[in-house]
Order: C-alpha cells, then sequence, then structure tokens
C-alpha cells in the first residue's frame, strides 16, 4: 500500500475485508501469486490495529483464506510433479 492510511480501526477493518475479498477473487480465476500478496496486504493491515481493536470475524476470514491459498498451492504443486 503506497498511501499512508488513516489511523482509524473502523477504517482498517473494512479496507481489511476488501483485501480478502480481493483474495477470493484472485483465487476464482486461478492466480494463486497475487492472492497471495493480497493476503499478506491483509494479515499485515490487521496486525498494524491497536490493542483492543482486534476483529474475531475477520481474524476467521484471515485463517480460511490462509487454508485455501495452502490447499490451492498444494494442488498446483502436485499437479506439476
Amino acid at each position: 500500500m503506497t498511501l499512508p492510511l488513516p489511523i482509524d480501526p473502523d477504517f482498517r477493518k473494512t479496507c481489511v475485508g476488501f483485501w480478502l475479498d480481493d483474495v477470493e477473487d484472485r483465487l476464482k480465476i486461478n492466480r494463486l501469486d497475487d492472492a497471495e500478496i493480497s493476503w499478506k496486504e491483509a494479515n499485515s493491515l490487521y496486525l498494524t490495529l491497536p490493542p483492543g481493536f482486534g476483529d474475531l470475524e475477520l481474524e476467521d476470514r484471515l485463517y480460511q483464506m490462509r487454508v485455501k491459498l495452502d490447499k490451492s498451492s498444494h494442488i498446483t504443486n502436485e499437479n506439476n510433479l
């Protein structure tokens, strides 16, 4: 992300959600490398939230997307053997 984001935690959570939506979209079109980049952006942005502003729903989505990425990567690598 090239521009500094506002410090507002709710705005940052919204951006994390948009990045996770992007991960899903890129997985649907089999763009694993781009999906990985989007997941890393979502995760790093989530980790910038101040203490006390966590969101269990977002954490669950981050985890679910990580699992999907790992599964997709594993399946792709198996097909290359």
